[in-house]
């Protein structure tokens, strides 16, 4: 299963990015593929919640609508929402042990994404990601 990092997703829909041409065309071959996608809600608000700010996205996404992409990608039965595991405390205890940070690693620890081009994932041990934009 593919997990993609939030990142990935708001370039993939930021056309002033400078990652945006290689971000949605991974995108776009993920969701009219085959291969499943799970992409935790925490991903999945935190996209909302980014593209819903005003500036991020031009023109800008009203909060109204800041979830209609979610939607849209939940609507390909190969795409799912993801919900933490039973170790996921544990993992993300160990995991948040390891960065010896409190900061923007946070999230990091606790989604653990597959696929991202933030190389913080590599402070997680037994974390397989790759960089699809590399």
């Amino acid at each position: 299963m593919i997990v993609p990092d939030i990142n990935m997703l708001i370039y993939a829909h930021k056309p002033d990015a400078p990652e945006h041409d290689v971000a949605q065309r991974w995108w776009q071959d993920l969701i009219h593929g085959t291969e499943s996608v799970g992409i935790p809600w925490a991903v999945a608000t935190g996209f909302v919640r980014v593209i819903s700010i005003p500036g991020v996205l031009s023109p800008p996404v009203s909060p109204a609508n800041a979830a209609d992409p979610v939607a849209d990608w939940f609507r390909h039965d190969h795409i799912t929402p993801i919900n933490p595991g039973d170790g996921h405390m544990r993992i993300f205890q160990e995991n948040l042990a390891v960065t010896g940070s409190g900061t923007k690693l946070v999230t990091d620890a606790h989604d653990a994404e597959l696929h991202t081009n933030d190389s913080d994932f590599a402070r997680f041990p037994g974390l397989r990601w790759l960089n699809p934009l590399a």
